[in-house]
């Protein structure tokens, strides 16, 4: 089924969410139909630009693989048997089951899930409050959240790069901002920041594009990343190069930060980062000296189990050299003024007993105090009823089977639910074992408020396909017939204006100006002081210690050893995915058909691998299928896998165990603080695969 226009002919400014960024975007409208998206050349962000994964958004929307009618199962869980079913129909089903779990396990039995965020996430969460469960499920403690929460308890606050003002040098950790990073806006912001002379130091275990560029390229072993920003911290303050006048009047802790970091000497940890002292010593001291820093710090930084710990020994080198809220440097974000991402989830809602019971509060406190339940949690509740029953879930966007850390236990955990409901664009491996599927609309397809750093911008429905409704039309819905209305607008187009309304705006005027910009305000700490107990900025986090965690950042050892095998697994994501989607769209896969795993010559060599060769890459255990691609971006005992990977090709089940690399990961590993699953550093053995 195509799509239709559901606006006069024309051309539209509206914002793209093929993944996580703010790019501004141009559409044209003719005949009735979409006919063209483009990057918008008067938008901030993207100045005209559009990725990959932009330029298929017509391919998306016309993908003959959308669903397009509500499903009711009518096989076996898994073998994608349904029939359609009307909308009435659909939503009656689960808000049904949804009373049903309420009412005979209690409210907590059902976890809301979803992927990344698309603009609705407040609006889960604004559900799950409302109806009563504290347990919300997503990727933040593997994504961004690490970050959130170690700024949180240290400055009390957010930060973002400061493209606008001219940073003199960029530290890339963990992150490949120019092809891969979901924010595909702030890579088009750093390479514009470089051709005007902006430096890079790149922390990363592959030898990227921006790496050969960068003027210091820290090749990291997967899994050293906090010792190395220990080591720098050690390396500043040993230098005496840190903002004397920052840290005295702004900063508590510094004596015993300094104590700490003295067994962190770069000498000292080199078996850890894989980089040889002199070289950690000269990139520290080149980000110290620059009279303007920013850190982008990646997703790629954040999955492993000393990430907590990473985010705020990185903050920490940032607040040292004088970087923190100034211009070029970490700005600290300024909400915009909407009923967005703090009002927006109506928190207070939620019991306060509800909420110590949080799945994995017990252990990740401070991943439940940013409100999320932890994955391994949920399924101990699923399969063991540990410590109370999960019968129930609601899942928005999110292919759990290949984005979650061991997919064997998620997947048992999917076929014990009583009752699951799944709403996405696609019948997902996740979506072929629900027992209700609701087809939800692209980005193309829906007005949305957009918050992001630098503005409030308007995404625009343009088109509509088949029956498929929005997310935030399913919560709403679903609220209606559970009697939470009182909690939500009459309808998803009333809610528009209401939350526009504190800063005097309607739907309408924004649409029409497409966005409303942010204005930015540097050094806020010197008149309003930091967002903490003491006002200042936590070198040593009392409130760290308070939860019983460490009150400075330090490095855990890896739990495997070399018997487990010779090399260290991380992954990748491409440039042409946004996580596991898109992979249906022939634009979009032509590019990369196959999920890749890279070798080094020396390891090929010693595994008698070929560059093409089919290989299978083993540990815990079990093993998936990659094709080999040798190269020398990495070093001699890593190997780098596709993320996420699945065949749509492959009909319901989608081949999800073949290639997946999170069947070889666990949550064994995980830190304590955020619970962030071990994607990195992974002890494995590689062979060549004798069949086709």
């Amino acid at each position: 089924m195509t799509h239709v226009s559901t606006v006069e002919d024309g051309r539209y400014r509206t914002v793209c969410r093929m993944c996580h960024g703010g790019c501004g975007a141009l559409v044209d409208v003719a005949g009735g139909r979409l006919t063209a998206v483009d990057g918008d050349p008067d938008n901030p962000n993207n100045r005209g630009f559009l990725c990959a994964k932009g330029r298929a958004s017509l391919a998306q929307l016309d993908d003959p693989d959308r669903l397009t009618r509500p499903l009711l199962r009518t096989g076996a869980r898994g073998s994608g048997s349904y029939r359609s079913i009307g909308w009435d129909e659909a939503l009656d089903r689960v808000a049904e089951a949804l009373d049903s779990a309420r009412r005979e396990h209690g409210p907590e039995s059902l976890v809301v899930a979803q992927g990344t965020d698309r603009n609705y996430q407040e609006w889960l969460f604004r559900f799950a409050n409302s109806y009563g469960t504290p347990n919300v499920l997503g990727p933040a403690h593997v994504c961004f959240y690490p970050r959130v929460m170690a700024g949180i308890l240290t400055m009390g606050a957010f930060t973002f790069c400061d493209y606008e003002g001219s940073p003199d040098l960029v530290l890339l950790w963990g992150c490949n901002k120019s092809m891969t990073h979901g924010d595909g806006v702030i890579g088009t912001r750093l390479l514009d920041a470089v051709r005007t002379g902006t430096r890079m130091l790149v922390v990363d275990p592959r030898r990227t594009a921006l790496a050969g560029r960068a003027e210091h390229h820290l090749q990291v072993r997967p899994g050293g990343d906090a010792a190395l920003a220990l080591a720098m911290i050690h390396t500043v303050i040993e230098a005496d190069a840190h903002d004397h006048d920052f840290v005295a009047r702004h900063t508590v802790g510094f004596e015993d930060l300094a104590a700490h970091v003295a067994d962190y000497a770069p000498e000292a940890v080199e078996h850890l980062t894989g980089i040889p002292a002199a070289r950690v010593r000269e990139a520290a001291l080149a980000y110290a000296a620059a009279p303007a820093a920013a850190i982008e710090l990646g997703t790629g930084a954040q999955q492993n189990r000393n990430s907590f710990q990473l985010c705020r020994a990185v903050l920490i080198l940032s607040a040292l050299c004088g970087n923190i809220d100034r211009p070029g440097g970490d700005v600290i974000w300024d909400p915009p003024g909407i009923i967005g991402r703090r009002a927006l989830p109506l928190t207070e809602a939620l019991p306060e007993e509800q909420g110590g019971r949080r799945l994995g509060a017990d252990r990740h406190r401070v991943l439940s105090m940013a409100g999320w339940a932890h994955p391994r949690a949920v399924w101990d509740a699923v399969l063991d009823h540990r410590p109370y029953p999960v019968t129930t879930m609601l899942v928005h966007g999110s292919n759990l089977l290949v984005n979650y850390a061991d997919s064997d236990r998620v997947h048992a955990a999917l076929e014990r639910l009583d009752f699951l409901a799944v709403a996405d664009l696609h019948l997902t491996p996740t979506a072929a074992m629900a027992d209700v599927v609701l087809p939800v609309g692209g980005w193309l397809e829906r007005d949305q408020i957009v918050e992001h750093a630098h503005y409030v911008a308007a995404r625009r429905k343009l088109a509509q396909v088949g029956d498929c409704r929005s997310d935030e039309y399913i919560l709403t819905e679903l609220a209606r017939r559970l009697g939470l209305e009182h909690h939500f607008w009459p309808d998803t187009d009333a809610s528009l204006d209401a939350r526009l309304s504190p800063i005097g705006l309607d739907w309408k005027t924004l649409a029409d100006r497409s966005y409303r910009p942010t204005e930015l305000r540097y050094h806020k700490y010197r008149t309003d002081g930091f967002a903490t107990r003491s006002g200042r900025l936590a070198l040593r986090s009392d409130a760290l210690r308070a939860f019983g965690y460490d009150p400075l950042p330090s490095h855990r050892p890896p739990a495997d050893g070399p018997e487990d095998g010779p090399y260290l697994l991380t992954s990748a994501h491409s440039p042409f995915f946004f996580n596991s989607e898109f992979r249906n769209i022939p634009a979009l896969r032509d590019k990369e058909p196959e999920p890749v795993v890279e070798l080094h010559p020396t390891a090929a060599a010693r595994e008698g691998i070929a560059d093409g060769d089919w290989a299978r890459v083993r540990a815990r255990g079990r093993e998936i299928r990659l094709r080999a691609r040798v190269t020398d971006r990495i070093a001699p005992d890593v190997v780098v896998a596709s993320a996420c990977w699945w065949y749509p090709e492959r009909g319901p089940e989608g081949g999800w165990r073949e290639s997946n690399v999170n069947r070889l990961t666990a949550n064994v590993d995980e830190n304590e603080e955020m619970g962030s699953s071990n994607f990195r550093g992974i002890r494995c053995s590689v062979h060549r695969a004798d069949d086709a």
